[in-house]
């Protein structure tokens, strides 16, 4: 249902008081309910910031869109490998500037370090007051014990692990 078809069905229910018109509460909220809304698209977390941006900066649509590649992240999404601009993308910018979106969930990952010479330890990344640190969990018993992973602390961005573990990237594990 439209804004119109909105008004119309509202217009069946009136009760007119001379200049006056009434219609249930109730009535109004079932009618309202039914308009159609646009389905926000998700966009990553880096073409949300750019777009935010953008606004800030007030762009307006079409420099938006004629300006993708001007963030080296969002020219990487938005572009496939041929340079070209994947049509769905640009739709889902614009579609994102008109009616709003959300923010994708970024992946997690947990990232052991592997020690062949001690079965007994897992040398882990973990987060703590906004930083990364490496740990280690013992296990008393020698066998592995793997709860470490199923922490908040422990579960990472692929950023976060990035910024001063560049190295241990190869060793992270998306979290599932």
């Amino acid at each position: 249902m439209n804004k119109q078809e909105a008004i119309d069905e509202l217009k069946k229910y009136k009760v007119g008081f001379g200049e006056a018109a009434a219609v249930r509460f109730d009535r109004i909220v079932s009618v309202i309910n039914q308009i159609h809304e646009p389905q926000k698209v998700v966009v990553p977390k880096e073409v949300a910031e750019w777009i935010e941006g953008c606004k800030r900066s007030g762009w307006h649509l079409q420099k938006v869109l004629s300006r993708l590649d001007d963030d080296e992240k969002v020219g990487d999404w938005a572009y496939d490998r041929n340079d070209d601009l994947i049509p769905e993308k640009v739709d889902m910018i614009a579609r994102a500037w008109l009616d709003g979106y959300g923010v994708e969930k970024e992946k997690l990952y947990t990232v052991e370090i592997p020690d062949p010479n001690r079965p007994d330890i897992a040398t882990f990344l973990y987060k703590e007051n906004g930083k990364v640190f490496i740990g280690t969990d013992i296990f008393l018993d020698e066998v592995p014990n793997y709860k470490w992973k199923n922490e908040p602390e422990n579960q990472l961005t692929e950023s976060e692990i990035k910024q001063d573990f560049e190295w241990a990237w190869q060793f992270a594990k998306e979290v599932e």
